[in-house]
């Protein structure tokens, strides 16, 4: 899971707390599969009751795909439109040194997997390119449609690959899902869900919620043991034809009746997503902007660029601005997103980019082009900071 990213505000003056909250829990994953069918089991094992699923539609270069984790918008799991799916178990402590010629990828690794691989040969070549932080304390579970799955992780300090064509599985249950396992149950859903009912988390880091994707129907479903096994069937593709939404778990139901609600910015494949492209017809102000970020870094804030209202509330706190702000590393680019006109006032959302997060930061300037307000409207780490936490 995502390290959580909190918006902090120091005296009006908005940054990113980068920060991460370590724990051992852990969720429990497993496939059942035989000639004609695979399916897709996971509990989901935390403390956070704020659950998601959403979808993104595909288009050109990404397969269709739905999600599930929390309001933090970082998927814990999912499938594609080709039928591959993926989940997390994390609570291990493995050495790992990804090899230098590992790429960073923007975002969730795991997103950027789903949305561009069908099958496991190519998630299994996707993370021996790609740099996936999360291999020193978690390992991902991943199967395709024909019922090859790998469970990926890292060992020695080096990135660990268990290939099978069997029913498997791993995490939290781990003890009674091999008993369960080694009855050699058929893939169905009479079979497999009483095995997530036996291998359920209680107590602090309790299962929050249930999946099965059958991997060649295109079939989701969603099971909360609270309510008395209430289940949630979906499809993909008729959620997928809806465009990009979301459901809060927990009020699932009512919301499958109401009109779908759109993505969240941090659910987005990119932060700058849905923004169209505007010409920056004031070039100075976003180096304005891009001086007045640097200052703050430097703790060299002037009094003259902001208004008095705000500039009472921000002098005080320059140490703990310059602090927040040394958090997201060095300042690489600003990228204009939108920009808006009221009386006496301007405001202009950027894409801002840092070595260690990407943030949507909103600038309102008066008439006199002095900020009056710094808010950060949505946040991303990049991925070598992340820490999955379930």
């Amino acid at each position: 899971m995502k390290t959580r990213l909190s918006i902090v505000s120091v005296c009006g003056l908005c940054w990113l707390l980068l920060g991460a909250v370590n724990y051992t829990s852990a969720c429990t994953i497993f496939v059942l599969t035989d000639a004609r069918r695979t399916l897709f089991f996971n509990n989901e094992d935390y403390s956070n009751p704020a659950t998601r699923m959403w979808f993104l539609p595909a288009e050109k270069g990404y397969y269709g795909c739905a999600y599930v984790g929390f309001d933090d918008g970082w998927a814990q799991g999912g499938v594609n439109t080709k039928g591959l799916a993926f989940d997390w178990v994390a609570g291990f402590d493995e050495e790992w040194t990804p090899t230098s010629a590992m790429k960073r990828v923007q975002g969730n690794p795991s997103e950027r997997m789903l949305e561009t691989c069908a099958t496991v040969d190519e998630a299994i070549a996707f993370y021996q390119k790609n740099l996936e932080p999360s291999f020193s304390n978690a390992k991902i579970l991943i199967a395709d449609n024909t019922g090859a799955s790998v469970i990926i992780g890292a060992t020695n300090g080096k990135l660990h690959v268990d290939r099978s064509n069997q029913s498997r599985g791993f995490g939290y249950g781990g003890q009674t899902l091999s008993k369960l396992l080694s009855a050699a149950p058929e893939p169905t859903l009479a079979n497999g869900i009483p095995i997530l009912q036996a291998c359920l988390q209680e107590g602090m880091y309790a299962t929050k919620y249930s999946t099965v994707y059958d991997l060649r129907a295109g079939e989701l479903s969603l099971i909360s043991f609270a309510n008395q096994q209430d289940e949630v069937k979906l499809n993909l593709a008729k959620e997928l034809s809806k465009g990009g939404h979301y459901y809060k778990i927990p009020e699932i139901r009512q919301e499958l009746a109401q009109a779908p609600v759109p993505l969240l910015p941090l659910m987005k494949r990119f932060l700058w997503d849905d923004y169209p492209p505007i010409a920056n017809s004031d070039p100075a102000i976003t180096k304005r902007i891009r001086t007045i970020l640097e200052n703050v870094a430097m703790g060299r804030l002037q009094e003259e660029d902001f208004t008095p209202e705000f500039w009472k509330g921000i002098s005080a706190a320059q140490k703990d601005s310059q602090a927040e702000l040394a958090k997201l590393g060095k300042l690489l680019t600003l990228t204009l997103l939108e920009r808006q006109q009221a009386a006496h006032q301007s405001s202009y959302l950027y894409c801002v980019d840092f070595e260690n997060a990407t943030v949507l930061q909103r600038f309102t300037l008066d008439d006199q082009n002095r900020v009056a307000m710094i808010q950060s409207e949505a946040a991303e780490q990049k991925n070598e900071l992340k820490k999955r936490e379930k």
